[in-house]
């Protein structure tokens, strides 16, 4: 599910196009104490699930379930690309919500749903914001 939201964020946010990153690299730039290259850096993060009601039935356990995705977006004046970003920082993070919110990747059972956004502290003159959004689901498990 990471993947696919990375692509759909890509490929509908102007200023994130070839800038999104997964977990790894999100680790990878924590552990180096640096901050991003360029003017603007995203990341997609699991963050965490949820149990919800339960059934079993012949056979079969479901259980509906919350899984979370974070969108950690760094923002400098770096270069144009940050730059246009920060001019417009609240259209920008406004386009992420657009980008997922009513969306899901064609294997879940619900949409994507904002559920939170703030900013982050950071140093060296980045602005970090993080998006937390909510998809509903389905686990179906033999018996």
């Amino acid at each position: 599910m990471l993947k696919a939201v990375q692509t759909r964020l890509e490929s509908r946010v102007p200023e994130l196009e070839n800038r999104v990153d997964l977990a790894a690299e999100f680790a990878r730039l924590r552990e180096s104490g640096r901050g991003p290259v360029g003017g603007v850096a995203c990341f997609v993060l699991p963050s965490g699930t949820t149990g919800l009601q339960a059934r079993a039935s012949s056979g079969l356990f479901v259980q509906d379930i919350r899984l979370g995705v974070s969108v950690v977006t760094m923002l400098q004046s770096t270069d144009a690309t940050g730059q246009r970003a920060l001019d417009r920082i609240d259209e920008f993070l406004k386009e992420i919500q657009r980008a997922l919110c009513g969306w899901a990747p064609t294997d879940t059972v619900g949409v994507f749903e904002l559920a939170s956004e703030r900013p982050v502290p950071q140093e060296r003159g980045t602005l970090a914001f993080l998006t937390d959004f909510r998809i509903n689901d389905q686990l179906r498990i033999p018996t």
